[in-house]
């Protein structure tokens, strides 16, 4: 159909080793379409060459990796089929998506799977946020719900990588004063506990449409330190926006882990059915026995049987909320 109007297609695979198996399928279902192939383990001259073979027509269908996903300007190429789409990011999949559809025609993507294997919950989540968000200008509503599903992460951690246009000013700002700060030996110190809960919580999209505002409100979340803190920020979202539904309280629940975590000097959390375990840091000086731990193995467990997530992370945050209360102040 492409052809037959004058333009060109783009077959997209997720790996290098996944393109001579398709490449002898289209020749076998299309012979008549001239083909070309490019990726990433190809000399640098031969991917430029097929480029611009491709670009002046020569050629009718480009298999390649995703290594078109930018920087591909061809107004007569308007159909994408995407094969195993199930493996792509939502924003690679935003990405690729905007390489078609760049001239005066609609431009459609396919996107495939492979009917043998069964595609999980949260990859069909994914795949049908690409699916709602189809206008112009969707990618940072996209980018918010990936944020949504995926969590906030460690937004103003040391744990950061990348060129400062990459990471935001705001946050290159602060870690290179915290780097000049050491520099001066002055004590900066800023870690986060890894929490294991087996449970997760966000902001819902039906109690917060906006999505610029929720993720002001994750970013605000993510530099709360102090348990005063995350209590004014819950009174002035049930203040503002109402009675918080229980995706929110249980991400509320989690950041409180988070901060008593931090104040008992705790570095990583696991909390599974069967017991909950703290691994503490070197400067933890807190009474364990107080809080019915024992050590093993240079971990604190709590050796109880709690099926329910939920009364799971009820029981941690009393075992931490014990540990922090006994922790000296520093």
């Amino acid at each position: 159909r492409e052809k037959s109007r004058g333009g060109q297609s783009f077959v997209v695979v997720p790996r290098i080793e996944d393109m001579a198996g398709l490449a002898e399928q289209l020749v076998k279902l299309v012979p008549e379409l001239k083909l070309v192939q490019a990726h990433g383990k190809m000399p640098a001259a031969d991917i430029d060459e097929a480029m611009v073979r491709f670009g002046r027509g020569d050629g009718d269908v480009l298999l390649a990796t995703n290594i078109i996903e930018a920087g591909l300007d061809l107004p007569r190429a308007n159909t994408m089929v995407i094969w195993r789409a199930d493996r792509f990011g939502l924003s690679q999949l935003h990405q690729l998506r905007g390489r078609v559809g760049r001239g005066s025609r609609r431009g459609q993507v396919l996107l495939l799977s492979d009917p043998s294997t069964e595609i999980a919950p949260r990859t069909l989540k994914r795949l049908r946020t690409l699916e709602a968000f189809d206008r112009l200008g969707a990618g940072f509503a996209i980018s918010a719900r990936d944020l949504d599903m995926r969590g906030a992460g460690d937004l103003l951690g040391e744990a950061q990588a990348g060129h400062m246009k990459l990471i935001g000013i705001d946050l290159y700002q602060h870690l290179l004063e915290a780097a000049l700060r050491a520099a001066r030996g002055e004590d900066v110190e800023r870690w986060t506990p890894e929490l294991n809960l087996g449970i997760e919580g966000r902001l819902p999209e039906d109690w917060l449409p906006d999505e610029e505002l929720r993720v002001t409100l994750y970013c605000r979340l993510a530099r709360i330190e102090e348990a005063s803190g995350l209590d004014a920020f819950i009174e002035e979202l049930q203040d503002r926006f109402g009675t918080l539904p229980s995706e929110a309280d249980l991400l509320l629940r989690i950041a409180r882990v988070g901060i008593l975590a931090r104040a008992a000097r705790i570095a990583r959390v696991d909390a599974g059915p069967a017991a909950i375990a703290l691994s503490p840091r070197g400067d933890f000086a807190a009474d364990a026995h107080t809080a019915a731990l024992h050590e093993k193995n240079g971990r604190l467990l709590l050796a109880e049987k709690i099926d329910d997530p939920v009364a799971r992370l009820a029981r941690t945050e009393e075992v931490l909320t014990i540990l922090a209360d006994h922790e000296p102040t520093e």
